[in-house]
């Protein structure tokens, strides 16, 4: 098995799990009253990163590793990314 710090994980996947995201807004962007799967696949990326993060946190009282700590800073960091990105789409 792949010995990968936790960090390049975490940046895998979400940048996976938003590329797919975007993909399907592109594909089935849905209407007014009923969003499209992008939609759906955005809301459930919340409590998928809040899960995550509780994890992390377990991961990290257990071993005291730090790539868990900067784990968690990623996806605070990603998050950031994300909501200053769909600002800076709004204007």
């Amino acid at each position: 098995m792949l010995n990968i710090r936790s960090e390049y994980k975490t940046i895998f996947f979400f940048i996976v799990y938003f590329s797919i995201t975007f993909i399907y807004t592109k594909i089935d962007a849905g209407g007014p009253c009923a969003p499209g799967m992008g939609a759906f696949l955005f809301l459930l990326a919340i409590p998928i990163s809040i899960i995550y993060t509780i994890v992390l946190f377990y991961k990290l009282y257990k071993s005291e590793e730090n790539q868990y700590l900067y784990s968690i800073y990623t996806l605070a960091g990603l998050w950031a990314l994300l909501f200053v990105l769909l600002q800076l789409n709004e204007s």
